[in-house]
């Protein structure tokens, strides 16, 4: 897991590939004004999810992970908790689903603030729990831009 402000997206393009353009999408996009929703960058190897929301309380989030793809999550409006951990620690409480992509969990985690922006990046080995409420709660609007591993 990696916390950082989307000024230092320099340091991390190299880890993968499709990070460079994930990155470049990020800063060049007027994220605010993306309808809500799916938006294609390449295809099924690389696209953002655009969200907005008031988060939920701790107890009522799931810790999550994929497969097929890293989340690159940055907080483009209001502040958020992240949770993550890694797959060793956890317990299987959902088996995975190729079709969505995601396995659920039980567990406990570390939390990280995420205020705007911030990005995430989870890989394969991350679980995560997005979307916790952070102290005052205020509206969310996130671009999870998710990023082929393979």
């Amino acid at each position: 897991m990696i916390l950082d402000h989307l000024n230092n997206a320099f340091l991390y393009r190299a880890i993968h590939p499709r990070l460079a353009v994930a990155f470049e999408f990020l800063q060049t996009t007027d994220l605010l004004a993306l309808p809500l929703g799916k938006t294609v960058i390449d295809g099924e190897h690389l696209f953002a999810l655009i969200h907005e929301y008031t988060p939920k309380p701790m107890e009522l989030g799931k810790f999550e992970a994929h497969r097929r793809y890293w989340d690159v999550q940055y907080v483009a409006r209001g502040v958020e908790r992240m949770g993550y951990a890694t797959l060793a620690d956890m317990t299987v409480s959902e088996r995975y689903s190729p079709e969505k992509d995601v396995a659920f969990f039980t567990g406990t985690g570390q939390y990280v603030l995420a205020p705007q922006g911030f990005f995430t990046i989870f890989t394969p080995t991350d679980v995560h729990l997005p979307g916790v409420a952070a102290d005052p709660l205020v509206a969310v609007r996130k671009v999870v831009v998710k990023v082929e591993a393979a």
